[in-house]
């Protein structure tokens, strides 16, 4: 909406200032009196005038307090555009921009305070988490996927995302996630039924084809523990070595968001 507004005030003040500058160069004045008073909205009553110039009628209208029908008032006009006219008083104030200047240095400040909350969770503090929560993400060659854990036991809900996702989805899923661990109903399934939800062949399948970490946080520790395929080469182990913890007190959110996903990156290791 901005973008659209600002420059059509922009052009406005052109176009004012260019017609003014137009009846500036080549005045006539003349008298006449208000024809008619009138409202619209709440801003304060508008006046009309009429006058002639050779024969030929015209008008013109501002919003002033004050002046009522039959009330004498002096016009200035253009001399070759008579179209172009104003009350004298309204003249001698000259163009009035201080309204729609401060309008736009609203509308900029706006702008940068709105462009500041979006970029605000990715560059700067955590947002608070109540109590403690956690989170099971696997990376499969196609997409994420985001497991709801309760204490140990994973069940409901769990979302999927695609892997070139932006950061910004990526932390709504996953603040989801640790608000459905906090918050909803535990669901008791089976492992069959779990794989099932997670729309994978089988868990043989799934861990030979993915990377996954435990996100877990308290009210002020976040920690991010990665896994690898187990020696025996069945299912996976935790990876203690790459683990990492973050204060939430000092910790940027992008930092952690980043991290969670570069751990989540194929490990050569496992290949």
């Amino acid at each position: 909406m901005l973008l659209i507004l600002v420059p059509f005030l922009i052009v406005g003040l052109y176009f004012q200032n260019r017609k003014y500058n137009a009846l500036s160069a080549n005045p006539v004045f003349t008298s006449t009196v208000v024809s008619d008073v009138y409202h619209i909205g709440t801003s304060g009553p508008i006046i009309k005038y009429r006058f002639t110039v050779n024969g030929t009628e015209y008008d013109g209208g501002v919003r002033v307090n004050d002046i009522t029908v039959g009330d004498s008032i002096d016009v200035v006009y253009q001399k070759d555009n008579p179209e172009n006219n104003m009350p004298v008083f309204v003249y001698y104030d000259g163009p009035k921009y201080g309204s729609v200047i401060l309008f736009v240095i609203a509308a900029i400040i706006l702008a940068i305070y709105r462009w500041l909350r979006i970029n605000r969770k990715y560059n700067d503090r955590c947002p608070e988490l109540d109590s403690s929560g956690k989170c099971a993400i696997y990376r499969t060659d196609k997409k994420y996927i985001f497991v709801t854990v309760y204490h140990s036991n994973s069940s409901y809900p769990i979302k999927f995302l695609p892997l070139d996702c932006d950061n910004g989805a990526f932390e709504n899923t996953l603040t989801d996630i640790f608000h459905a661990s906090l918050h909803d109903k535990y669901t008791e399934i089976t492992a069959s039924e779990l794989i099932k939800a997670m729309k994978q062949r089988s868990w043989r399948q799934l861990y030979m084809h993915c990377t996954s970490v435990l996100v877990t946080h308290d009210s002020r520790k976040l920690e991010i523990l990665p896994t690898r395929k187990a020696t025996d080469g069945k299912g996976l182990d935790w990876d203690y070595d790459r683990a990492l913890s973050f204060d939430l007190d000092g910790a940027s959110w992008k930092d952690i968001i980043n991290s969670i996903r570069k751990l989540l990156e194929p490990n050569e290791t496992d290949r």
